[in-house]
């Protein structure tokens, strides 16, 4: 574990009781954290794709 990647890093600050679920969440899966965040990243890219233009946004006004 912890082996040389050639992927990216990305640093994100989130509440602690947000942390908590996700780890509860990886712990579950047997996954680890940075893991399942990169799963949720791919998903949510993936459906933003998917989406028309126009409604590509995360925060909406």
């Amino acid at each position: 574990m912890g082996g040389k990647t050639d992927l990216e890093r990305v640093v994100a600050y989130i509440p602690a009781e947000r942390k908590q679920e996700l780890e509860e969440w990886a712990q579950t899966d047997e996954r680890s954290v940075s893991w399942l965040v990169a799963k949720l990243i791919d998903k949510a890219l993936q459906e933003r794709q998917q989406q028309p233009s126009t409604s590509k946004s995360l925060l909406h006004h």
